[in-house]
C-alpha cells in the first residue's frame, strides 16, 4: 500500500512539473527584445525589423484566422519609451518595418533616439483590432491562446543592425529577437506607459505598421 502511495505521489509531482514547464515555456514565447544602434548615422542608412506569424494559432482561411498582434514598444537608451504601436500579422504573414520611418520617425520628444531597444509582445486581437495600450495584455502565463486580448506565443522576429567598428565605417549584421519571460509587472507597465506616451504626445509617440 505504501509503495502504491509513493508511486502516486511521484507521478503527481512529475505531472505537475510537466504542466509548470509548459506554462513557463509559453510565458517565454510571448515577449521578445532586441536593440538598435547608430540610427542617426551620417550616411542615412536604415535598419529593418522583420516579424513573422508562423500560423501556429490558425491558418489563413479568412482575413483574421490565425491573426496575431505584434505590440511594439520602442525605448531610447536612457530608458524612456519613445514610441509604441500594435500591428496585425495574419497567419503565414510577414511584417517588415523600417527603424527610421516606422519605429523611430515619430518620437514623443521629436528627437529620434540613436540607440535603444525594441520590445515585442504577441497578443490575440480584440474585435479584429490591435491595441498596444490594452490592459488585457496582463495575463503573463498563457494556458490557452484563445481569449481575445490575451498574450499568445509564436511570433518570430529579426532585426538588422548597423555596426561601427571605426569612425565612418558601418557594416550590417542581423540577429533574432531574444525571448524573455514576461512578468506581470512588465505586462502592466508596457501598455500603461504606452497609453501615457500617446496621450501626452497628441499624435507623437505612435509608431506605424507600414503599408
Amino acid at each position: 500500500m505504501l509503495k502504491k502511495l509513493v508511486l502516486v505521489v511521484a507521478a503527481t509531482v512529475a505531472l505537475s512539473a510537466v504542466f509548470c514547464t509548459v506554462a513557463v515555456a509559453q510565458s517565454w514565447d510571448v515577449y521578445q527584445v532586441n536593440y538598435f544602434a547608430n540610427r542617426n548615422n551620417t550616411a542615412g542608412f536604415d535598419q529593418v525589423v522583420n516579424i513573422t506569424n508562423p500560423g501556429v494559432q490558425g491558418s489563413p482561411l479568412s482575413a483574421t484566422e490565425g491573426e496575431l498582434c505584434a505590440n511594439i514598444y520602442v525605448f531610447s537608451a536612457d530608458q524612456q519609451m519613445a514610441e509604441c504601436c500594435a500591428c496585425p500579422i495574419t497567419a503565414d504573414g510577414l511584417l517588415t518595418l523600417s527603424l527610421n520611418s516606422n519605429l523611430t520617425g515619430n518620437p514623443l520628444t521629436s528627437v529620434s533616439p540613436s540607440s535603444g531597444m525594441i520590445k515585442l509582445v504577441s497578443t490575440i486581437p480584440v474585435g479584429g483590432a490591435c491595441d498596444p495600450t490594452a490592459s488585457s495584455i496582463m495575463p503573463a502565463v498563457v494556458q490557452t491562446a484563445t481569449e481575445a486580448g490575451s498574450v499568445a506565443p509564436d511570433l518570430r522576429a529579426w532585426e538588422s543592425h548597423l555596426v561601427q567598428t571605426t569612425p565612418g565605417t558601418l557594416f550590417t549584421t542581423e540577429s533574432e529577437f531574444a525571448k524573455a519571460p514576461l512578468s506581470e509587472d512588465e505586462a502592466a507597465f508596457l501598455p500603461y506607459t504606452c497609453r501615457f506616451v500617446q496621450y501626452l504626445g497628441s499624435g507623437k509617440g505612435v509608431c506605424s505598421c507600414g503599408p
